[in-house]
């Protein structure tokens, strides 16, 4: 729990760029199929997958594991990614010769996703702990996209299970990362500075939680000014500084017009935005006019 983070920064230029990848034809098709939910299409190509060498074995039980999740088999997804992690390990440092990183980095992967699944489940510190072991295959073998990936899983683990001190820890390390990633670096700077805002709001830090959103926010719309991120993002300010607001009305603290009002500027912006998005963003626009009726009803009740 006392890890460091930030330490192994200083290896980035020995590290693999992206992410780890199956070379199998088959399993690279599988994967595909999987992330087009293509859950038919994926079983046929998995079951054509050899066992045979340990890596694609380790493949094979790897997407497995990921359409048990997708059909909502926990259990059973449990145990498949488990077993890829295991295969992937023997896999990784069962020859004499030398370690094999890709195998390892398969290991990682295969860790990341069993702890998703363990935070769905509500099982938020089983979660950290695979993310955590993780985190170690990914300071050794893994690139800074990988390891900028499990820094954001720990920091939501640990929001989960209400530790967050540690969280904004973990938080705060993917920020640092992200400056040091190629692949949309302003995009994950936003996401996890969102993520960061996030939890100090939660953990009741409301002058950070809103300077983080704010930061998020200039991210998101450098990153596309023109995306449903850049207004969500507004959404995001904006909820933050109604939750600002509350704890001040609640304290009968005068000063909570003074979020309370920017917090209804920022809502606005936002549902208007939202809107031209359609329906696929229709829920994010309701939820801007619900916090605007409240933010301007606990105006509304605050002393003349």
């Amino acid at each position: 729990m006392n890890e460091a983070p930030g330490e192994p920064l200083s290896q980035a230029g020995t590290r693999p760029a992206g992410f780890v990848e199956p070379t199998h034809e088959r399993a690279v098709s599988a994967l595909k199929a999987i992330e087009a939910n293509r859950i038919t299409d994926a079983e046929k190509h998995i079951a054509a997958i050899p066992d045979s060498p340990l890596i694609d074995r380790a493949w094979k039980s790897l997407l497995r594991g990921l359409t048990s999740v997708q059909q909502a088999d926990f259990a059973g997804a449990e145990v498949l990614l488990l077993r890829a992690c295991s295969v992937g390990l023997i896999a990784g440092l069962g020859k004499r010769e030398n370690v094999d990183p890709d195998a390892l980095r398969l290991c990682a992967l295969a860790l990341h996703h069993a702890g998703r699944l363990y935070r769905r489940q509500d099982r938020p510190k089983d979660a950290f702990h695979a993310h955590l072991a993780a985190h170690h295959l990914r300071q050794q073998h893994g690139s800074l996209d990988e390891l900028w990936e499990i820094a954001v899983e720990l920091g939501l683990d640990a929001d989960v299970d209400r530790r967050y001190q540690e969280a904004q820890k973990w938080h705060r390390t993917a920020i640092d990362i992200a400056e040091k990633t190629s692949e949309e670096p302003a995009r994950r700077q936003a996401v996890a500075w969102s993520n960061l805002a996030v939890s100090y709001a939660d953990g009741g830090r409301y002058d950070e939680a809103v300077s983080a959103a704010r930061t998020a926010r200039d991210w998101w719309r450098q990153h596309d000014i023109g995306a449903a991120s850049a207004a969500q993002a507004d959404l995001k300010l904006g909820g933050i500084l109604l939750k600002q607001g509350e704890a001040l009305h609640e304290r009968g603290d005068p000063n909570a017009k003074f979020p309370l009002d920017e917090a209804i500027k920022w809502l606005a912006a936002a549902h208007e935005a939202l809107q031209a998005f359609g329906p696929d963003d229709a829920v994010d626009a309701q939820l801007c006019l619900e916090q605007q009726d409240f933010a301007q009803r606990l105006l509304a009740s605050l002393d003349p």
